[in-house]
């Protein structure tokens, strides 16, 4: 039996002004790791998220020291990517283990991050770590060759190794519940936009996403191909969440929830059947929900849905490889607000290509559209990703600020798009002034507040938000 740790490194601090609004998550790709560790290896696994349980990098080392693990497995995003390197060190300087990282970011640039941290980390997983954290665990325990390992990237001497490439899980409901037993799941919280309740869980019910989206990097660790756990599965786990954590919220992170629909309504009438009276907010695709769909949704649990738009231009959607037309995202807004959902819709601006006037012009349709909350995102192209080929193909990686790659950041970090990182900046100042300071907004937002600890986390997400704003303006004055 080997000792594993698995860490997620900080990230919060990333958003700048708007860290107050950000969420503290459980990690469930360790959770899924660690539950499957623990099932299939008899393993002993801990799990830490620094900023939930308030550890600084003095108490991680700390800890590395007093359970002196085999084996320590990062995950990381492109943002934090440095923070996990910084733990990487923690680990080399403080203990014998043998050091694996995972996640989108390595799954991005596994030769990269082998080549240049030798000394501090030992493999790079590809892809879905499941599968592959068992197999290296048994390896490195037993003292084996990790050569045969499927989905990995090593040092070997000189040479830089890279094998066949890990097949995805297909049958995903042979992966255990994510060991959320491990850290007390009331420290994490979620974006203050989606907390109506305290108690306040995620889960996955699916991997992989059909679309190609030129600036999505999910499928660099999940793939195309869309997998799901079963409907028994979801309802299990369900029930479990509200039954063992006490949940009264879900946040069904899935990509986009709402692809099969007869999985998603054995998921809708289970819950009603058995009266779990849970709210819940899930990821949607305009094209892939109707008012027949949405309105068993509602009716299972579902307050609040978010869509991903990203433009009112025809052209800059087929540019990003949306497929969805304008009129399709106006009509399943519509619909959602019709049944009393609350509606989110998420906008993008830096599509290679992209006008100052295709993007005003969006603006314009955003407030046609009427979410109820509408998010004005600039273009973060990460590694992997069509977009990101296209605006840092000729920056050698070592010398791109990766923590700078953040989903909601203060800053464009554009170089060379069509449009200048002031103009951006301004641009997205500007939409959520004029969307916001609309009172027939402000109005449908109040409108859908249900409780105390919801309205007051709108008002301090409002004044995060007017902050960044102010500082965008200031930032990009004269």
């Amino acid at each position: 039996m080997a000792k594993v740790i698995l860490l997620s490194p900080p990230y919060l601090d990333l958003y700048g002004k708007l860290n107050k609004a950000a969420g503290r998550y459980f990690p469930l790709g360790l959770g899924y790791i660690a539950s499957f560790l623990r099932k299939y290896g008899s393993h002993s696994v801990q799990i830490y998220e620094p900023e939930a349980q308030s550890l600084s990098y003095a108490d991680l080392e700390k800890i590395i020291r007093d359970n002196r693990p085999d084996i320590v497995g990062l995950t990381c995003s492109t943002p934090n990517f440095f923070r996990a390197v910084r733990l990487a060190l923690a680990v080399k300087n403080n203990s014998d283990a043998k050091v694996i990282i995972g996640g989108v970011h390595a799954s991005a640039l596994p030769e990269f991050i082998a080549e240049n941290y030798p000394e501090l980390i030992d493999c790079v997983v590809v892809g879905e770590g499941e599968i592959t954290m068992l197999e290296l665990v048994r390896a490195y325990e037993n003292n084996e060759s990790i050569e045969g390992i499927k989905g990995i990237v090593h040092r070997s001497g000189n040479k830089t190794i890279r094998t066949e490439t890990r097949p995805f899980i297909n049958e995903l409901d042979s992966i255990p519940f994510p060991a959320r037993d491990l850290i007390p799941q009331k420290l994490f919280i979620p974006n203050l936009h989606n907390a109506r309740h305290k108690s306040c869980l995620t889960l996955l019910t699916s991997r992989g996403c059909p679309f190609n989206c030129s600036f999505c990097a999910s499928r660099i660790v999940s793939g195309k191909k869309y997998r799901t756990h079963s409907a028994e599965y979801v309802l299990e786990e369900i029930q479990m969440l509200k039954t063992d954590f006490n949940a009264r919220q879900l946040l069904i992170t899935d990509d986009t929830f709402t692809i099969d629909h007869e999985r998603l309504e054995k998921i809708c009438r289970g819950m009603i059947d058995k009266k779990i009276g849970l709210e819940w907010f899930c990821f949607s695709q305009v094209s892939s929900v109707n008012r027949e769909m949405l309105s068993l949704m509602k009716k299972a649990g579902c307050y609040n849905i978010g869509f991903g738009i990203e433009s009112g231009d025809e052209d800059i959607l087929r540019k990003m490889g949306k497929p969805i037309k304008p009129e399709k995202a106006l009509e399943a807004v519509r619909f959602a607000n019709e049944i009393g959902m609350k509606t989110q819709a998420f906008y993008i601006f830096g599509t290679p290509g992209e006008t100052k006037q295709q993007m005003v012009e969006t603006i314009q349709f955003a407030k046609k559209v009427g979410a109820t909350l509408a998010f004005f995102n600039m273009l973060v192209p990460y590694p992997g990703t069509k977009d990101f080929h296209h605006f840092f193909s000729n920056i050698p990686l070592g010398k791109i600020e990766w923590e700078k790659f953040v989903a909601v950041g203060e800053e464009c970090i554009l170089t060379n798009s069509d449009v200048s990182q002031k103009e951006m900046e301004k641009l997205i100042a500007s939409a959520n002034l004029t969307y916001y300071m609309d009172p027939r907004r402000i109005a449908n937002l109040l409108f859908h507040i249900r409780t105390f600890y919801e309205f007051s986390n709108y008002i301090k997400g409002g004044i995060s938000l007017l902050k960044q704003i102010l500082k965008w303006f200031k930032y990009n004055s004269g």
